[in-house]
């Protein structure tokens, strides 16, 4: 059956080198539900680091890149941005991170710090950021700044991000780039480690606790469009927080669906804005729900209302 998935372990797939990377990472799962999860830090990780590499070169031997089977035409394991049932997981937004319009990225060699700007008018008096964390969400480092202006269509050195004193394996390192006038043009958040299986701390985190609210509705150009707040009220760093569209009645999830944003990493007391919407059917404003669940977190949900 695994075959027919295109989990074949003879042919150019590979899965056994893919469950290897994330079991190192993560360790070995128990359920099928618990190896999808943690092969999100995986497929995000992977295909963020894809289209990073393009802009690191961009114009230099890269003008643009090509993916094999954006989505599969078959139920597929592998080799998808997105899947047979329109649903999106890590590799979208992976993916997605790395080509934004504006971007700020960093070399997970040496990691010096780019911002990217991908459109055709010069930015000017932006700001880059750099904060190192630990799970805590404490910093590890003073912030680092820099002013920066990318011409069109081109990138812009900003600085180095060290390592932290002291001992710690795995921690965050925490990327802002914002406009002249504030505005949040883009946020990357890395978990940088020193052996892959330095992750497995993430497996130890337990007092993370998400909150959701909202759900406020609206029709709009043959969506309905759902508006919600979630937020990290725990102690500890909530990774990879994933919101879903679902009905609220049978649980299941409502797809075609886009998101503002998707697997969120939330330190202690931080929120975050997010729009859901789906298109105009069956589904009434009522029967909706969202729910958000992290890495070792609950599932949390609200109920689409006016």
């Amino acid at each position: 059956m695994w075959n027919h998935h295109d989990w074949l372990e003879r042919g150019g797939q590979n899965p056994q080198g893919y469950r290897a990377a994330i079991d190192e990472r993560l360790g070995a799962s128990s359920s099928l539900d618990e190896f999808s999860a943690k092969a999100q830090f995986v497929n995000f990780e992977s295909m963020r680091a894809i289209f990073e590499a393009w802009n690191a070169n961009l114009w230099n031997d890269a003008g643009g890149l090509l993916l094999w089977m954006s989505n599969p035409a078959w139920h597929s394991t592998v080799w998808q941005t997105y899947d047979y049932n329109l649903d999106v997981n890590g590799t979208y937004y992976g993916a997605r991170a790395g080509c934004e319009a504006h971007h700020v990225q960093a070399d997970q060699v040496d990691w010096k710090v780019l911002a990217v700007n991908h459109t055709g008018e010069e930015l000017r008096g932006a700001e880059v950021r750099a904060e190192v964390l630990d799970l805590s969400g404490r910093p590890l480092a003073d912030r680092q700044r820099r002013k920066v202006d990318i011409a069109a269509s081109a990138t812009a050195q900003a600085f180095a991000v060290p390592r932290p004193d002291g001992d710690h394996p795995l921690h965050l390192v925490r990327l802002r780039l914002t406009h002249a006038d504030g505005r949040t043009l883009s946020q990357n958040t890395y978990w940088r480690y020193e052996q892959p299986e330095d992750m497995r701390a993430l497996n130890d985190l337990t007092d993370a606790r998400l909150q959701i609210s909202g759900a406020r509705t609206v029709r709009r150009d043959g969506r309905l469009i759902l508006s919600v707040t979630v937020r990290n009220r725990g102690r500890v760093v909530a990774p990879m927080v994933r919101l879903a569209l679902r009905d609220h009645r049978s649980g299941k999830r409502v797809l075609p669906a886009r998101y503002s944003d998707n697997y969120l990493w939330l330190l202690p007391g931080e929120e975050r804005d997010i729009t859901v919407s789906c298109p105009l059917g069956s589904h009434d404003r009522g029967d909706l729900e969202v729910t958000a669940q992290g890495y070792r977190t609950s599932t949390v949900s609200t109920r689409g209302r006016r």
